[in-house]
């Protein structure tokens, strides 16, 4: 190959390579252009909804407040975050909570003899210290990787939170707009305003609500705010007005000067003091809701960004990189901001592929106000009321409208209780009673499944161990006189007394055989509260009245510490591991009581086949087998050995047991006299699927498999009566598993 070509190959690669990362490039300065704008757009509403109202006059501080948190959330998100489009700033659902807690602090500066310095310096202080605070439980919660627990807030709850976050808004844009506060008395002053104010405002709001409201258009929010900003200048020469006469009447911004840290050293009149400390404790809760606010938002849009681009989201790294911003931004006197969706969809929309765009949207907005900050002065307050208006009334419509469709009517009940709660009361009351609210209804409907999983008596559930085919039989007999009931779910005082009532309802049973034992297996529970032992008193006084034992089986640990600490396991209950353990007890008083139980003292082997062979059978198959005695823990026969031969326990009890990695052994069935072990392996001509270990002295007769076929050969007759004993025990097996089957569907 010639030199020359060899150079041209490689400068195609080098331009073929190339291509994508100026194309990337470019994706990311267009979306981080478009960015910029959003964030000054943001900056400049967010910042004047804080300082509105009785804090108007500070309004030139509020834009650059909020320039700050934009410039700062969306540099250290942008290098932080897990994913690679997000822009961060300030949102309107912790900013309308934020202006809450500004007016309240300025109130009680005011109340308590403040000067206007100490209000502006305290209020500035407040924002910052909310910011901070903000920041150190935001990144607490992603070091302590718990922000997945955020998930289990109510959903009407939340529904209930943003619609009071709407009416917020709305009545920031009332403060905006008119100067005061949005009570019934004020709504007359919106008649007397220039119609310059409100045209602008209600063309903003309305036309993106519209545009917004079936389908959210990424683009649709920043070309509404442009022609927002072409009506107002359309319009301004037909009012009559100049730009200067639109500044004095507060329609537009005034100038403002761009700062990193709050102006501390405001003069202070003698015998004042510059900050009122207890004003700003006095409002700490409602600096804990800023932070609650903002937590559950970043969780809903993280999840939303996530679903929208495809990427992976680590939701703690994004709690993390949020506290990390929110603690910046507050020592630089800046207010609270974290990941936005829209800002992010946006950036996303316009091109960007990598954190470069985030990155360059803050140098953009930092470097366009250094240079030109008087393009602030010309933005009108009115698109702002209007932005204002449109967050609000998304937000009203979504939760207050749209909810109804989405929650059960229970549910829905919330949304409006807590919204009224958030006008009349406050955000604080309005959370709180929101989540007392939930609480009594989750306890109301949880009450109302029940805790019952299966009812049993002991002709449909038994123990493990297997018993003669009299003993098997005088057991489904007495079955009825067990009444049981497995549990599940957690345990409390709404479930409680539908237990005691079950249990009464079947002790007092006309027609049925009286009950001498009640089991409650706790084996699906995973907890209870206090009024469970409360109950469980009562059920033994019931138990006691009706001659019958109470029996626990199963109990969880902190479940059993509980009672204990109760006393009420001191109550003559009884209490067992595992429901086997409580129903292998059972069957042995049964069958004590009732005189059928097999003495290890009193064995007749010959007595208990003979319901199942003639004598000469009998006897022919007696002298065919081998008795074999062994120790408690002396093994029958081992997992993986052949099945050579066929054994029938005479006295004693042996156990089929798994072994487990742990080295502990789980008994999966248990056979005592007069049963048969170990033909499974020999019908199906395998190795042994399980150990059988002796659990008590035992006496077994082998019969092993060549001598099975001796006998089938020799008499087939008597070897026909013993396939039909182990044909009748393999039935009686399969009609013991089929009736627990059917007792738990």
């Amino acid at each position: 190959m010639k030199p020359g070509a060899t150079d041209s190959a490689a400068e195609s690669a080098l331009k073929s390579a190339a291509s994508p990362r100026v194309a990337g490039l470019l994706g990311d300065l267009t979306g981080g252009a478009v960015s910029s704008l959003m964030m000054l757009c943001y900056a400049m509403s967010l910042g004047t909804l804080i300082f509105s109202a009785d804090l108007a006059h500070y309004a030139e501080l509020g834009v650059p407040t909020a320039l700050v948190s934009c410039i700062v959330t969306a540099l250290v998100i942008a290098l932080t975050s897990s994913m690679r489009v997000n822009i961060a700033g300030p949102d309107s659902n912790a900013t309308a909570f934020l202006a809450g807690v500004a007016a309240g602090v300025a109130s009680s500066v005011r109340a308590d003899g403040g000067s206007p310095q100490t209000i502006l310096l305290t209020v500035l202080l407040s924002i910052a210290l909310c910011s901070v605070v903000t920041g150190i439980v935001l990144f607490a919660i992603g070091s302590s990787k718990r922000s997945r627990s955020l998930q289990f807030l109510p959903y009407p709850v939340v529904g209930g939170f943003l619609a009071g976050t709407g009416y917020l808004l709305l009545a920031g844009a009332f403060r905006v707009a008119t100067g005061e506060s949005p009570v019934w008395g004020n709504l007359g002053l919106l008649t007397h305003l220039h119609w310059l104010a409100w045209t602008p405002a209600l063309f903003i709001g309305v036309l993106t609500t519209v545009l917004t409201r079936e389908r959210h258009h990424i683009a649709a929010l920043p070309l509404v705010l442009v022609c927002g900003i072409g009506v107002f200048y359309l319009l301004l020469p037909l009012s009559g007005l100049t730009i200067d006469d639109a500044r004095n009447m507060g329609l537009l911004l005034p100038h403002v000067k761009l700062h990193f840290f709050p102006d501390l050293h405001v003069p202070v009149p003698p015998g004042s003091s510059a900050i009122d400390w207890s004003a700003i404790g006095a409002h700490l809760p409602e600096t804990l809701v800023v932070t609650s606010a903002s937590a559950i938002t970043i969780l809903m849009n993280a999840t939303a960004i996530g679903a929208a681009t495809g990427e992976d989201i680590d939701l703690n790294r994004e709690m993390r990189a949020a506290g990390l911003a929110n603690i910046a931004s507050g020592l630089l006197g800046g207010m609270v901001g974290y990941q936005s969706y829209n800002r992010s969809m946006l950036n996303a929309r316009a091109g960007a592929t990598s954190r470069m765009a985030g990155l360059f949207a803050a140098l953009a907005c930092l470097v366009a106000l250094a240079a030109s900050p008087d393009l602030v002065a010309l933005f009108p307050v009115p698109v702002l009321v209007g932005l204002q208006l449109f967050m609000g009334l998304r937000l009203l419509l979504q939760w207050l409208v749209g909810a109804y469709a989405r929650l059960n009517w229970y549910e829905y009940l919330l949304v409006p209780g807590i919204f009224a709660v958030v006008v009349f009361y406050g955000v604080v009351a309005g959370v709180v009673a929101g989540v007392i609210a939930a609480c009594v209804m989750f306890a109301l409907l949880y009450g109302r499944v029940s805790c019952v999983r299966m009812e049993f008596d002991a002709t449909t559930r038994t123990s493990t161990v297997e018993r003669s085919f009299e003993d098997a039989a005088r057991l489904r007999e007495l079955g009825t006189q067990l009444f049981g009931v497995c549990l599940q779910g957690f345990l409390f005082f709404g479930t409680a007394n539908s237990i005691l009532q079950r249990v009464r309802e079947r002790l007092r049973a006309t027609g049925a055989a009286p009950v001498r034992y009640v089991v409650l297996d706790f084996a699906s529970t995973n907890g209870m509260d206090a009024s469970v032992s409360v109950a469980f008193v009562k059920l033994r006084q019931l138990c006691a009245s009706a001659g019958a034992d109470l029996v626990l089986t199963a109990l969880p640990v902190r479940s059993r510490s509980l009672l204990e600490r109760t006393g009420t396991l001191n109550l003559r209950i009884h209490e067992f591991g595992t429901l086997d353990a409580g129903l292998e007890w059972i069957e042995d008083r049964l069958l004590e009581a009732d005189g059928h139980a097999h003495r290890s003292d009193e064995p007749d082997f010959r007595a208990t086949l003979s319901p199942h062979f003639t004598p000469f059978a009998l006897e022919r198959l007696c002298a065919c087998l081998d008795v074999r005695d062994l120790d408690a823990g002396q093994p029958l026969f081992s997992r993986g050995e052949p099945g050579d031969a066929i054994y029938i326990v005479e006295r004693g009890r042996v156990a089929v047991s798994l072994p487990l990695p742990d080295g502990r052994l789980v008994r999966l069935r248990s056979f005592g006299p007069g049963t048969v072990v170990g033909e499974m392996a020999v019908y199906t001509q395998t190795t042994r699927s399980a150990d059988v270990i002796a659990e008590a002295p035992t006496r077994v007769h082998r019969l092993s498999v060549p001598t099975l076929l001796a006998l089938e050969r020799d008499d087939p007759v008597t070897a026909q009566q013993f396939h039909r004993f182990l044909i009748k025990t393999i039935a009686s097996r399969l009609l013991v598993a089929d009736e627990a089957l059917r007792a738990a569907y």
